[in-house]
């Protein structure tokens, strides 16, 4: 099979986010980055008082230090190629489709009889001592 180039991924460009009005923020942030942080901290915030999150007694390791840490792995690190989130996804899927398959349809497997009838052999093996 022949490949066509595609060229539509050079217009797929990450915004990324400098400064916030007149402060300069000290390294560039992304959307993507952002949106992650958000959610890290929203999640925190509305599970406070759940463990394992209510035996973290600093405040600033419990409300800076884990939404800083999620966002740092969900943007960085990359599985088979794949963000985590994508992974995540992937890995839920196959976990869930169908597991015999052929050329991508589920096969329909013959139903077996089970109340064949069964013969029993009873041998007696003598073993002079």
């Amino acid at each position: 099979m022949k490949k066509i180039k595609s060229y539509t991924s050079i217009w797929a460009v990450e915004k990324v986010i400098y400064a916030i009005n007149d402060f300069q923020l000290p390294f560039p942030v992304t959307f993507n980055q952002m949106a992650w942080f958000v959610l890290s901290l929203l999640f925190v915030i509305v599970f406070a008082h759940m463990p394992p999150l209510s035996m973290i007694e600093g405040a600033f390791l419990k409300y800076l230090g884990i939404p800083v840490a999620v966002t740092w792995f969900m943007s960085q690190k990359t599985f088979d190629g794949k963000k985590p989130l994508g992974f995540l996804r992937s890995f839920i899927s196959y976990h869930l489709r169908f597991k015999v398959t052929f050329a991508g349809k589920k096969v329909k497997e013959q139903k077996k009889r089970w109340d064949e009838p069964v013969t029993l052999v009873r041998s007696v093996n003598y073993v002079p001592d």
